[in-house]
């Protein structure tokens, strides 16, 4: 990747000083990756990532903050990275309405009736 390359993609994600910017760009690598990586593996990767360890270390201060921070800010990154399946939302089915039987009051109904001013008897 050539330099002028290497600077697009920085200034297309945005300030990594920013710690959003850090948390999505670590979270991609490690998607990438297809694990949850240690500082050590993260430090080993042989091509050019757009953050370096110690950038997410000065960010974060510990490593497993940063990953702590990636399970909460990107929960879809994170089942993927686990293997667990998303499922997806199921549009429930509306119950059919059931019809009542009349034969018993309704207690709405009454409590109108209860409710209505009464005629005065003079």
């Amino acid at each position: 990747m050539k330099v002028a390359d290497q600077r697009r993609e920085k200034t297309k994600m945005g300030s990594i000083r920013r710690r959003d910017v850090a948390i999505e760009a670590a979270a991609m690598i490690m998607l990438e990756e297809g694990k949850v990586l240690s500082k050590k593996e993260f430090d080993s990767i042989a091509r050019p990532t757009g953050v370096r360890s110690g950038n997410l270390m000065n960010l974060f201060g510990s490593w497993s903050r940063l990953v702590g921070f990636i399970e909460k800010d990107h929960p879809d990154i994170w089942a993927q990275l686990h293997g667990e399946v998303t499922p997806e939302p199921v549009e429930e089915e509306a119950p059919e309405p059931v019809e009542e039987d009349s034969s018993k009051p309704d207690p709405l109904e009454a409590l109108a009736k209860a409710s209505e001013e009464k005629e005065a008897d003079e």
